[in-house]
C-alpha cells in the first residue's frame, strides 16, 4: 500500500471531480490523505480516504472581488499559502508520503512535492493554457495604475512566502495559478480543449469523473409533463446575484417551458417575490440528476458544471461571472453547444430571446451531444487510474509502513 498525499481547494468544482479517482485508489489498496476545507469532510470520509482540513480562505472576501481579474485571482491563491504549507508541513511529521497528487490551481502543490522529495500528480479541472487564454481574453481591461499596485503586492507576498517557507523554486505567476505535475490529468476531451495540439505527453485528457455524491434535493421536482424543462445555477461561489435571479424569473414566466432555479444558500428565497407556476425555485438540488432530464442550462459557465451538462448532451446558455469562466463560454460557442451572454448588459428580453433560440434549434444540442460524446470516450476515472498505475512504475513507487516515518522537519 502507498500514501497518497491529495490536496485540492475549497471549491466544488475541484473537489467533486476527484471523488472517483480517490475511490478507485482506496479500492486499490492505496491509503489517501485528504486536504480541502471543512465542507467536504463527509464526503471524502464516506469513501474512505483520511480527512484533513484547513480553513476555508476563500470565504475570506467577496469572490466578485478577489477574482476580477487574473492578477487577483493570482494573489489570492497565493495568499493561501500561509494556510496550506503549514498543514502540509504538519502532515508530513505524521505520514511518508509517496507521491502527492493535487489541483493545478490550488494547493501548493509543487512546493509540497519540493519539500517531500516525491513525484507529483496534477488535476486540471479547467482548460489547460487557461492563464494565457485569460489574458489573451478578458473582458475587463484593468487599469495600468491597479495592474501596477497588484504587481507590487505580488512582489511583496511572494518574496514574504518564499523566505518563510524555505522555498526552493522561484515562485512565478503562472506557476501559482497553474502547479504543472510529472503526469497532468485533464477532465476534458482533446476535442473541448482549445489549442489541445500544442500540449505534450504529460498531459492526459480522461474527460469529466462524474460520481456518486449522496445528494439530496430539498424540494420534489414538479411534474414535467411534455414541457421543456429548463435547469438555471450560478454555481456555489459566484451566487450571490439576486438581479439576475429576478430577471430569469421575468423572463422566463411568459414561456410554456418548466424551469428549476437553484439559488445556492446566500439567497432569501422570500426576497425574490412572487414566483410564476411554471418556476421552481430553491436552495439546491442535485446536479447531476437534473441535468439528466434538462433541455437546457444556463449557466455561469464553471467548467465542471459545463463538463456535466455536455456529457448529458443538454445545451448552454452561458452568463460568465469571473475566473476561467469567459474562456469556457468562448469554447461553449465556439462549437456551437450553446450561447453565450454578457452580464453587464443583459436584459430580461435578451434572455427570453436567447433561450427560445436555444430550445427550438435543434444544432445546439447536436453540438452538445457531440461534445459529451468525446467527454465520454475519454475515458473517465478508469482511464484516469490507467495513467497512474503507469506512472507509480515509472517512478518506483512501493509499499512502506504509513506512520511514524521522518517528513519534514
Amino acid at each position: 500500500m502507498s500514501t497518497v498525499l491529495f490536496l485540492n481547494g475549497p471549491a466544488s468544482g475541484h473537489v467533486y471531480p476527484t471523488l472517483g479517482i480517490v475511490e478507485e485508489l482506496i479500492a486499490e489498496g492505496e491509503h489517501v490523505v485528504y486536504v480541502s476545507s471543512e465542507e467536504y469532510r463527509e464526503q471524502l470520509e464516506r469513501i474512505g480516504a483520511t480527512f484533513v482540513a484547513y480553513e476555508n480562505f476563500l470565504r475570506r472576501e467577496d469572490p466578485f472581488l478577489s477574482n476580477q481579474n487574473y492578477l487577483s485571482l493570482v494573489l489570492t491563491i497565493l495568499s493561501s499559502y500561509d494556510i496550506l504549507l503549514p498543514c502540509i508541513r504538519d502532515l508530513a511529521r505524521q505520514y511518508r508520503f509517496d507521491y502527492v497528487i493535487h489541483d493545478s490551481m490550488y494547493g501548493c502543490g509543487t512546493v509540497a512535492a519540493d519539500w517531500l522529495g516525491i513525484p507529483n500528480i496534477a488535476t486540471c479541472t479547467s482548460f489547460i493554457l487557461a492563464e494565457r487564454l485569460l489574458a489573451d481574453n478578458s473582458r475587463e481591461q484593468t487599469r495600468l495604475q491597479e495592474n501596477l499596485l497588484l504587481m507590487k503586492e505580488f512582489s511583496r507576498l511572494s518574496k514574504r512566502i518564499w523566505t518563510a517557507y524555505s522555498i526552493d523554486r522561484k515562485i512565478e505567476i503562472n506557476r501559482i495559478f497553474f502547479n504543472e505535475g510529472q503526469l497532468n490529468l485533464v477532465f476534458t476531451s482533446e476535442y473541448f480543449q482549445p489549442q489541445s495540439e500544442t500540449l505534450a505527453a504529460h498531459y492526459r485528457f480522461v474527460g469529466p469523473i462524474l460520481s456518486e455524491r449522496h445528494e439530496r434535493s430539498l424540494l420534489p421536482l414538479k411534474q414535467r409533463e411534455k414541457r421543456q424543462l429548463i435547469y438555471i445555477s450560478m454555481g456555489t461561489m459566484f451566487n450571490n446575484v439576486h438581479a439576475f435571479f429576478r430577471m430569469c424569473l421575468e423572463a422566463l414566466a411568459s414561456l410554456d417551458i418548466l424551469a428549476v432555479l437553484s439559488v445556492g444558500h446566500r439567497i432569501d428565497i422570500k426576497a425574490l417575490g412572487s414566483i410564476p407556476d411554471n418556476i421552481t425555485v430553491i436552495p439546491f438540488i442535485p446536479q447531476l440528476q437534473i441535468l439528466r432530464e434538462a433541455d437546457l442550462f444556463i449557466t455561469h459557465g464553471g467548467m465542471n458544471s459545463v463538463n456535466e451538462a455536455l456529457y448529458n448532451g443538454v445545451p448552454l446558455l452561458v452568463i460568465p461571472m469571473a475566473a476561467d469562466q469567459p474562456i469556457v463560454a468562448d469554447r461553449v460557442a465556439a462549437l456551437g453547444a450553446g450561447k453565450q451572454l454578457n452580464k453587464e448588459t443583459l436584459t430580461a428580453e435578451e434572455l427570453r430571446e436567447a433561450v427560445t433560440e436555444l430550445l427550438r434549434d435543434e444544432s445546439y444540442r447536436i453540438n452538445s451531444a457531440r461534445i459529451g460524446t468525446t467527454l465520454r470516450e475519454a475515458g473517465g476515472q478508469k482511464k484516469a487510474m490507467e495513467h497512474i498505475r503507469e506512472f507509480k512504475r515509472a517512478h518506483g513507487i512501493g509499499q512502506h509502513p504509513v506512520d511514524g516515518d521522518e517528513g519534514i522537519g
